[in-house]
């Protein structure tokens, strides 16, 4: 651009200045927002995770304040902190903290809100004993989210809370009843497989679903099958998610199911977000929470070849 300015410098004399400098300048002037709003980087958590899984959880604790450093209003990280405080430092009166300053962040989403206060009455449960405190927790999802199915969800499992610490007490000490083997039965004949649905087909099914969850809020297979669909032919992840975490805080779930749907939400965050932060924080979780699993098998393995990739 300096040639056509000096020509305009030399035709037009000292008067042309102005333009010429347009010429010089305005090229400059478009890395201007580039330069003033810097792309973002998204928060990584690796490293704090890392140091969780060597019992470092003061560092693990800095690790993630760097992160939130440059995104403030990240869930996960929030999460994570929460988590950190409730189930490493004992300290669930800074989790519960925590928490609520999540609930009060803009950027919340009602799935968000509802994921934070579920894992907040686990803690109040498991960790400090007082179904009182996790009753409010859960009162706060109704009080904030009226009407619609979140606040179901969280009513139902208000109705199966013990009252007392001592009905608390009782329930975690019951030992269970063990039951006759179950008969094996004779492995059916393979039948044809179904043709594949088309698109209208699968938007029609997932609407049907989403009626029917209407209906039946505590429909657990309904909502399993929604979530498939929104991943895996809505490409709608961030909605599948939301409705897999919203079943991983149902209470009294069978572990294998609360195994399979992490296993699923890990593999959604990979596969279709491209999020290897989320997803290999998932499969962290698969591993601790469910050790034994066959899921927690894949994930370990998973979580190596994520470390080999370098991501």
């Amino acid at each position: 651009m300096m040639v056509p300015a000096l020509i305009i410098l030399w035709i037009g004399g000292w008067y042309a200045f102005g333009l010429a400098a347009t010429f010089i300048f305005a090229p400059a002037a478009g890395y201007t927002p580039t330069l003033l709003h810097p792309k973002q980087v998204p928060p990584m958590y690796a490293r704090a995770i890392a140091r969780l899984k060597f019992g470092k959880y003061t560092e693990a604790e800095w690790e993630i304040i760097r992160q939130l450093e440059k995104c403030e209003d990240d869930f996960e990280g929030w999460m994570m902190m929460a988590d950190l405080y409730a189930n490493h430092f004992n300290n669930v009166a800074q989790a519960e903290q925590t928490i609520l300053e999540i609930c009060d962040q803009p950027k919340t989403t009602p799935t968000q809100l509802a994921i934070a206060l579920h894992r907040l009455a686990d803690w109040h449960l498991k960790i400090t004993g007082d179904p009182q405190a996790a009753r409010r927790a859960l009162q706060m999802i109704c009080d904030r989210l009226p009407g619609g199915h979140l606040a179901h969800m969280a009513t139902l499992r208000l109705n199966q809370l013990p009252s007392t610490a001592e009905e608390l007490r009782q329930q975690q000490s019951r030992k269970p009843i063990p039951l006759p083997a179950a008969r094996i039965a004779p492995k059916p004949a393979l039948t044809p497989a179904a043709p594949a649905l088309d698109q209208e087909q699968v938007v029609d099914l997932a609407h049907a679903y989403a009626d029917q969850l209407k209906r039946e809020p505590n429909n657990v297979s309904a909502r399993e099958k929604l979530a498939r669909l929104l991943a895996e032919r809505l490409n709608q992840a961030d909605e599948a998610i939301g409705q897999l975490s919203l079943l991983l805080n149902l209470p009294d779930q069978p572990d294998t199911k609360r195994a399979e749907w992490m296993s699923l939400i890990a593999s959604w965050h990979l596969k279709h977000r491209q999020d290897s932060e989320a997803g290999r924080h998932m499969l962290e979780r698969l591993v601790r929470e469910f050790p034994q699993s066959t899921q927690a098998q894949t994930a370990r393995r998973r979580l190596d070849n994520l470390g080999s990739e370098g991501l």
